[in-house]
């Protein structure tokens, strides 16, 4: 399997398991409710769009998500998903190699007191997935301690399921 394709199957799996986090949240009134978990999902999905916005060479808005509920940040969740789908259906391999710069670096590099390297378009395209995978076993903490079963979002289970396409809880 090409790095490309594996790309296009991390973003897969990522919708698939926002899509299975969000619908369980929905199903619980009390989850739906909780501060944490809204402020985690709200994470997530601003930094999935600002990733997005910054490769499509489109303005970031940190805020975006800041008054969205678990509703409506289904929708844009599944919006997101489909431009970054659109966005990688137009890369070529040789595309990842190419070396770009976040906005952010700069802050970055005061912030952690080093000089941060130089990184490809592969390498912040690995950071969405990871980022939101890291968020996701948070909430699946929270959703525990509020006594709700968190479903099972690994990318191995994505893949004994065959794949499946993201299950939206709410329609765009």
């Amino acid at each position: 399997m090409d790095a490309l394709s594996l790309l296009i199957d991390q973003f897969r799996h990522m919708a698939w398991a926002d899509a299975l986090v969000l619908t369980t949240i929905i199903a619980s009134p009390e989850a739906e409710r909780d501060g944490y978990i809204l402020g985690k999902l709200r994470h997530l999905h601003v930094v999935q769009k600002i990733f997005l916005d910054v490769l499509r060479n489109s303005p970031i808005n940190p805020q975006e998500t800041n008054d969205l509920d678990v509703k409506a940040l289904s929708n844009f969740s599944q919006d997101v998903h489909v431009g970054s789908m659109r966005l990688l259906a137009a890369l070529t391999p040789v595309e990842l190699e190419r070396v770009i710069k976040l906005p952010w670096s700069k802050t970055a590099t005061k912030k952690l007191g080093f000089e941060v390297a130089e990184h490809s378009l592969a390498d912040a395209l690995v950071q969405v997935p990871e980022h939101s995978a890291y968020h996701r076993g948070q909430i699946a903490a929270r959703l525990r301690e509020l006594g709700v079963d968190p479903p099972m979002t690994d990318y191995i289970a994505w893949i004994w399921r065959h794949k499946p396409d993201a299950a939206w809880p709410c329609s765009a």
